[in-house]
């Protein structure tokens, strides 16, 4: 890298001239030939690089006594105002392009082709879009002036979160971001997913241009290498490193961070430790907000804030061109229920709430009461793992595999990269490890190649799947006998058994998977299991973690919807526990639809009735503080009456009850 002292006059005079022309003529209004002959000159002489056309050799000509003359005076860093951007008209075109020739969003969506196949076009303008009206809220990376700024991105639980976000890096990288850190929920497999997500969208081998400090094998271990890495290049030392020129030549920072404190830690000891060279680094950073269903159960305001919260606070002060994007999967997330323990996280810059894409199964169709996954199944005995529920759980879990395939091979329309069924296993390991051989037993007795489980797949298939054939479009797309899915059924079968077991351990994977899934007696939160068909839970519970339970099959079954089942093992006596828990989940499902509606009519009604971040955790309280009763999924109240309840007018509360949803403390937390 040359010095400032020792690059040549017409190198610095070119790399000035042709960070401007790319500044106010990015906006594409300036295409002719003449300008592309300088664009073009001017990027080959900022390389140090000698004329070679004539046509450079004019161009450099001019360059010479433009660097001679006093016109160049304001590109001199020893004048007043030197290359003062101020003067500059930034607009639009500080959002050009800067990183690779083919660009990393064309790269994502190469990826997204390949991930889903014939669902490509869907798939693709969804991520395009929700990804855009992010994007849109973001500073320009190379501004003259640092701004931060806080934000919330409002999806729905299930929707492929993981994906949206990584659209959003792509296209960030794209813009001039040199820095994205990703924070994800606090165990392991949580951030392995999102790590493998990024690796195989944005990253082609070892020699492409981005720069990890996190891998699929290790979080972030502030390293000597992974130290020398926080000194960003430049290639020309006397512009900023936020000027077009240098981001075009600067490699991008990719991370992907665990919610643990040591990690974090670690992280903000060795940004402080080059803080000096930080303060032009345009930087984003995406907050995946885990477990989306138990922030309800889990936030009481006035508590400590959370260490790790206090050093996400510390990174940002650290990144003075820092963006701050929460990701939130239901309304209620944890920075609205209680926004005195988010602090400066609280998105007060933005709020943006992305659309339900198609295929979606979630809080509309509960609170409309279009949906019946739930199939509670009550034993005689005293053993929660009675052969009987499972049993039916897994032959349909192979009766819907055979449905898919039947489905993809006469249209077009419909590709099943994976078909998976999520068990709930015990706390320990090796409660885990015993219901992994009780399936695999299970299994093997099935016999699905046999006349005995045929007999059983006919009576299942017309009392399960033909009576919901109207539930859903994907609903008419079904045999007319079942005979004509029988051959579909031997290929099912052998695909979840293949060379190896049917059944696996709970594990972060991006490949294609058809298999059954044991998970813990914790709810594996926000990690994303692909194809979630048929889910069997044990003993359920009144409180917040069998809420989290019952939203676990809630999400995106694009051709799959019709096809989703619940089965839920019930002890002698637990009929109040499943009852307790499934009107808990159905009343916050409820809730949400009101919430969403009323935030749409909201942010399109005129003048004082704009939504404002400021008012959310009051409009996020009075919801949770109602008990939505059946048919309440409209739009839900006007803007005037949770207002009043925001002020704390007693006629507020007369519409429901309170404390349906959210303890008094918080209720006061939110709204006061």
């Amino acid at each position: 890298m040359k010095t400032p002292d020792t690059a040549p006059a017409l190198q610095r005079t070119a790399r000035r001239a042709w960070d401007i022309l790319v500044r106010n003529t990015a906006d594409g209004t300036r295409v002719d030939q003449r300008y592309v002959a300088w664009e073009e000159a001017l990027e080959h002489f900022a390389e140090g690089r000698a004329p070679a056309t004539a046509e450079h050799a004019e161009i450099a000509e001019f360059l010479e006594l433009l660097e001679a003359s006093s016109i160049a005076d304001p590109m001199d860093d020893e004048c007043d105002g030197a290359y003062d951007w101020a003067e500059v008209d930034l607009g639009e075109e500080t959002r050009a392009p800067v990183s690779l020739a083919d660009g990393y969003w064309l790269r994502h969506q190469a990826a997204v082709v390949a991930s889903f196949g014939r669902s490509t076009e869907h798939a693709s303008a969804y991520l395009d879009h929700s990804s855009s009206e992010v994007l849109s809220r973001l500073a320009p990376p190379s501004q003259p002036e640092a701004v931060r700024s806080r934000g919330l991105v409002m999806a729905t639980a299930g929707s492929g979160k993981t994906m949206s976000f990584t659209a959003l890096t792509a296209k960030a990288m794209d813009m001039g971001y040199r820095l994205v850190i990703v924070l994800s929920g606090s165990r392991n497999i949580q951030r392995l997913q999102i790590q493998q997500a990024l690796d195989a969208h944005l990253v082609e081998g070892g020699n492409d241009p981005i720069l990890r400090l996190t891998t699929t094998e290790h979080d972030y271990l502030g390293t000597d290498l992974d130290r020398r890495l926080w000194e960003f290049e430049r290639a020309d030392p006397e512009l900023p490193l936020n000027s077009v020129y240098n981001l075009r030549h600067t490699a991008p920072r990719l991370l992907a961070v665990k919610r643990n404190a040591t990690v974090l830690g670690r992280l903000v000891r060795d940004l402080a430790d080059h803080r000096a060279g930080l303060s032009d680094v345009p930087a984003l950073v995406i907050d995946d907000e885990s477990d989306p269903w138990s922030a309800v159960n889990t936030i009481r305001p006035g508590r400590p804030r959370p260490v790790v919260n206090e050093l996400l606070a510390r990174l940002l002060e650290l990144l003075p061109r820092s963006q701050y994007v929460k990701y939130a999967w239901t309304p209620f997330s944890r920075s609205l229920i209680d926004p005195a323990g988010d602090g400066v996280l609280f998105p007060m810059d933005y709020v943006v709430t992305l659309p339900r894409p198609d295929g979606y199964l979630g809080a509309v169709e509960v609170s409309d009461g279009n949906v019946n996954v739930v199939r509670p199944w009550r034993d005689r005995g005293n053993s929660w793992d009675a052969n009987g529920s499972l049993r039916q759980a897994l032959d349909m879990f192979v009766l819907t595999g055979a449905v898919k395939l039947f489905r993809q091979a006469t249209s077009r329309t419909y590709c099943y990269r994976s078909h998976t069924m999520l068990v709930q296993g015990g706390r320990r390991v090796s409660e885990q490890r015993q219901l992994v051989e009780r399936l695999r037993l299970l299994w093997d007795e099935a016999e699905y190649s046999g006349e005995g489980s045929a007999r059983r797949l006919n009576r299942l298939f017309d009392t399960e799947l033909l009576r919901k054939a109207d539930s859903y479009e994907e609903g008419s797309c079904l045999p007319e006998t079942f005979e004509d899915l029988l051959p579909y059924i031997r290929d099912a079968a052998e695909r979840i058994g293949g060379s190896s077991s049917p059944v696996v351990g709970m594990r972060a994977t991006r490949h294609e998977l058809w298999k059954v899934l044991v998970g813990g007696s914790v709810p594996p939160g926000d990690f994303e299991m692909e194809g979630l068909t048929i889910t069997h839970l044990r003993q359920p519970s009144g409180d917040g973690a069998g809420v989290r339970w019952f939203g676990e099959w809630v999400g995106l079954h694009h051709g799959y919807r019709d096809l989703v089942r619940m089965y839920v093992q019930l002890e002698a006596g637990q009929d109040e526990d499943w009852m307790r828990a499934s009107s808990r989940f159905e009343s916050l499902c409820r809730a949400e639809a009101a919430f969403r509606s009323q935030m749409h009519a909201m942010a399109i009604a005129p003048g004082a009735d704009q939504l404002r971040a400021a008012e959310l955790p009051a409009l996020a309280a009075y919801h949770l503080s109602r008990r939505h009763g059946q048919g309440s999924a409209g739009p839900g109240g006007t803007v005037s009456r949770w207002r009043s309840y925001r002020s704390r007018d007693p006629l507020a509360g007369s519409q429901g009850d309170s404390g349906a949803l959210l303890p008094e403390q918080c209720i006061a937390g939110s709204a006061g």
